[in-house]
């Protein structure tokens, strides 16, 4: 009985909502659907936390504390509905794919991370750089002339590069570093290469959620990644040495101006 009693609204409404987009199609039978597919992003995106004074280089990286600034985000995409082209309703679903994420951050708070006064030496290049591809469910809604609002949570695969090393007090009794290369494992395998790009890329799966406001071509779109990063690593503490391959987990807000058509 307690499930009748919900079914009964349930389809009332589900019948309502087919009734308002048969009169809205009906209204504007030549005007093009608000739910365009193809889209463009671009914009600012953050990696990660601040340094913490407080942890080693290795444990700040451990924690997802990249010490990164804010930097640039492109994506391109395109999203699969499952209702016609010509459908012009309230609600919307689909899968949206975005086929590329790029992103691009530079390191640059590990030059005044150290407040010791050690020597600090900063070796390679100071940025982190990926590529990911995302998919999941769309939910599209059009509750007002050409406003379209897109909530999306999708499954991200990621590849990333860091060709980054800190030296602190090198040689030293408070030596410590960090580095995105598995030196250590050189010393124990001939043929292994610390700097070879299948080394060097750290890889990994993870979650995006975001949300989408657009009228017309134009829009703001937000998105949230967490992902845990399979990453080289090689690292001194003092006279503590550690070497080789951490899941890292690494977050990043993203502030985009979409383009879709």
């Amino acid at each position: 009985m307690k499930t009748i009693k919900i079914l009964i609204p349930a389809l009332l409404l589900f019948i309502q909502l087919q009734a308002q987009d048969s009169v809205k199609a009906a209204a504007n039978p030549n005007e093009r659907s608000p739910f365009r597919k193809g889209y463009l992003r671009l914009g600012i995106s953050s990696l990660g936390n601040s340094l913490d004074n407080s942890l080693s280089p290795k444990d700040n990286v451990f924690n997802g504390n990249y010490g990164a600034s804010s930097g640039f985000v492109f994506e391109t995409g395109h999203v699969y509905y499952f209702k016609p082209k010509s459908y012009r309703g309230l609600v919307n679903f689909g899968l949206d794919w975005t086929v590329l994420s790029a992103t691009y951050n530079k390191l640059d708070q590990w030059e005044t991370y150290d407040n010791k006064g050690n020597e600090v030496y900063i070796d390679g290049a100071s940025f982190s750089a990926s590529l990911a591809s995302k998919l999941g469910p769309v939910i599209s809604f059009n509750p007002v002339e050409k406003l379209v609002i897109d909530l999306r949570a999708q499954v991200a695969a990621v590849g990333r590069i860091t060709p980054f090393e800190y030296y602190e007090d090198e040689g030293g009794e408070n030596a410590r570093s960090f580095s995105f290369y598995n030196y250590g494992e050189e010393d124990v395998d001939e043929s292994y290469d610390a700097s070879s790009i299948k080394n060097v890329i750290a890889t990994g799966f993870g979650s995006n959620f975001g949300v989408t406001i657009r009228r017309k071509a134009i829009g703001l779109s937000v998105d949230y990644s967490s992902v845990n990063l399979k990453t080289s690593y090689d690292a001194w503490d003092g006279e503590n040495h550690t070497y080789g391959k951490e899941k890292i987990p690494t977050h990043s807000v993203q502030f985009k101006l979409s383009f879709t058509f």
